[in-house]
């Protein structure tokens, strides 16, 4: 069996279909990009939309109107630029010396940072995950999803570890957390926030959950645990409404858009791979390579384009004639000498279409032809006949064989259009 073959046609409409196909999966990708389910770490991303992930954070304060964006560029001054709030969650890449240099400052210069730290076996190359900022104590597994309540909701806010006072725990009757981590009671602070006065707003059994901390000109909102603005935590006890106290408390104060850093969670961002490919390309070391195969693509158009003379008209053929191929056939049996043979071509040929003319079947003898010719025209054709049947059977010279095809011919021609 032969492999598939297919016609031109068919191989077009092919290519059609396959570019369409390629075109429609792009748009719609650009269009309705996938949305990012999780990833193999649980990271409080608000691109995640399963349990650990804060996509519900994010698109409730999208609805209720603040400027809120994804930072997914290394901080630096140029990327804080026209940000109020940012939020900075367990930070799973750590961060430079350069970019904490930066982020201190300008939270001393007048803006707020919300952090929940990371927590790694940190190495000095890795960088800062801001857990030196803080002194924590693990109270459980690190793997271990069960939240702990802050007591019972008829207890007085004191006795549940709130800080009645404490304007972002305005209308917060219970909140809700991991039991994985807590700030420690005694000394909390650490790092640059050394020596700096820590306000706890929000304890439990286990230890500190939130600290509020003045720095600078700016403030410092540390969370424990990243469950409260998960996207499970946030639907538990008061938790949701803790995170629009903090954002409409801290947007007041500092206005400007509310960012979470998503770059420090393995979300940088890139440009579309093609577009990546080709600026790896025409920027390196291939650059000019590639600008010698565009300048050859277009000579080698320029070229197939250009016309190399006037141009000239289509030479036709002249239509042949009956004659010139007579003449040819003649010159060919003259040349081989086959005059009997012509003889007898001729005979046959002239013999059928007397037979036609006269009505009379092609094997009538010459007997019924010379009849019936003789009846139509009075024309005598036995004697020639008897000729013409001598010459195809024997040998005959090229005059006598013109002699007896002119004879033939003025009988065929008698009959057919009268003497």
């Amino acid at each position: 069996m032969g492999p598939l073959q297919l016609s031109r046609a068919d191989r077009l409409l092919l290519g059609i279909v396959l570019v369409t196909a390629v075109l429609v999966a792009l748009v719609t990708w650009l269009v309705l990009p996938p949305e990012k389910i999780g990833g193999m770490e649980k990271q409080p991303s608000t691109f995640f939309n399963v349990a650990y992930g804060t996509k519900a954070a994010y698109l409730v304060l999208e609805r209720l109107e603040y400027p809120v964006t994804r930072l997914r560029r290394p901080i630096e001054r140029e990327t804080l630029g026209g940000i109020g709030v940012l939020f900075v969650l367990k930070p799973e890449i750590g961060l430079k010396d350069r970019e904490v240099a930066v982020l201190e400052s300008w939270v001393k210069e007048g803006h707020a940072l919300v952090v929940v730290p990371g927590s790694s076996i940190t190495l000095p190359q890795l960088g800062s995950f801001l857990e030196q900022w803080f002194h924590l104590a693990q109270t459980a597994s690190s793997d271990e999803e069960r939240t702990h309540p802050s007591v019972r909701k008829d207890q007085p806010a004191s006795d549940r570890g709130l800080d009645a006072g404490e304007p972002l725990l305005a209308g917060i009757r219970q909140l809700t957390a991991g039991s994985g981590r807590r700030f420690r009671r005694d000394r909390p602070l650490g790092g640059p926030l050394a020596g700096l006065h820590a306000s706890a707003f929000w304890r439990d059994e286990l230890g500190t959950v939130g600290l509020r901390v003045k720095f600078g000109e700016g403030t410092v909102i540390a969370l424990a645990d990243a469950y409260p603005l998960s996207n499970v935590g946030i639907s538990e006890a008061d938790n949701g409404l803790l995170l629009g106290n903090i954002v409409r408390e801290l947007s007041e104060h500092y206005p400007g858009r509310i960012a979470f850093d998503e770059y420090h969670l393995g979300f940088p961002q890139r440009d579309w791979s093609p577009v990546a490919m080709a600026k790896l390309i025409v920027t390196g070391q291939w650059r000019w390579a590639v600008a010698q195969t565009l300048l050859a693509g277009v000579l080698a158009l320029y070229a197939a384009g250009v016309r190399f003379g006037s141009p000239r008209d289509v030479a036709r053929a002249p239509r042949r004639q009956h004659r010139e191929f007579a003449e040819a056939a003649g010159r060919l049996l003259d040349e081989a000498g086959a005059a009997s043979l012509a003889a007898e071509t001729l005979y046959r040929y002239y013999r059928d279409r007397l037979c036609r003319l006269v009505h009379l079947e092609p094997e009538a003898d010459d007997r019924r032809l010379s009849q019936a010719v003789r009846d139509r025209s009075g024309q005598e054709i036995g004697a020639v006949l008897q000729q013409a049947r001598s010459a195809a059977s024997g040998p005959v010279s090229r005059q006598g064989l013109l002699t007896l095809t002119q004879k033939l011919h003025r009988v065929v021609e008698a009959l057919d259009h009268g003497p």
